[in-house]
């Protein structure tokens, strides 16, 4: 029973993988006829996205199979509005969002899989500090030499990932994720340094670091359950 469910399997596996080429293939072929060779690259890359959702739908063990679908989405889309709008300058911010709801939709559907939310919150963050970066005029910050360059705007970046292992957090009560409240209490510390402190916070950074490492040592130390002590009378 096992040897022909197993023989069954591979017999999908091997049917997908031969459809998907041919998909592939015959999307290129009849986008570049129609289209011409630029359709190729954004047609192959959708066609990607569709065979891995199609993974998804197949099984809920594949629903890893979403990431790879939004990235190659993702890319096939950033791909034909660079076609169609050369001058656009609004690609980064496109990439860092969609590969951010990639990895959030695929945690809010396998709540197993609750660290997707690091990487859409990183993503996130990061799109969001690009936007501010090209919405909002400022002067960059002068790097004194021996330093590492900071933007005007990386609070917001710190203040994100703080958020981020913020809402991971929350779900403590079902999951074991009780930690990240350190990592949120640090990056939240650094946030708070980096706005208060502009573009000193270059000259300061280490120290900054040390301050929210302190600060999670001492969160720590204040939350830790207290255990019985082993023993007693007698």
């Amino acid at each position: 029973m096992n040897i022909q469910s197993d023989k069954n399997q591979k017999t999908k596996i091997v049917t997908f993988f031969w459809g998907m080429v041919i998909l592939l293939a015959g999307g290129g072929l009849l986008a570049a006829t129609r289209f011409g060779d630029e359709a190729i690259a954004p047609v192959i890359m959708f066609l990607f996205a569709l065979c891995f959702i199609f993974l998804a739908v197949w099984s809920k063990k594949n629903l890893w199979a979403i990431i790879p679908s939004g990235i190659f989405s993702t890319i096939g889309f950033v791909t034909v509005l660079e076609i169609l709008i050369p001058t656009s300058e609004v690609e980064g911010e496109i990439i860092m969002f969609l590969f951010a709801l990639s990895f959030i939709v695929f945690a809010v559907l396998s709540k197993k899989n609750w660290w997707a939310i690091i990487p859409g919150g990183i993503f996130a963050s990061v799109g969001l500090v690009v936007v501010l970066e090209d919405l909002i005029p400022h002067e960059e910050i002068p790097s004194p030499p021996f330093t590492l360059q900071w933007g005007v705007y990386n609070w917001v970046l710190f203040l994100g990932l703080a958020v981020t292992f913020g809402v991971i957090w929350l779900f403590r009560k079902t999951l074991p994720t009780d930690w990240a409240k350190y990592p949120a209490t640090g990056l939240g510390v650094i946030a708070v340094q980096c706005f208060v402190l502009g573009s000193r916070f270059q000259e300061t950074c280490l120290i900054s670091f040390l301050v929210a490492i302190g600060a999670m040592l001492m969160l720590a130390l204040f939350t830790r359950k207290h255990l019985p002590v082993a023993g007693g009378d007698g």
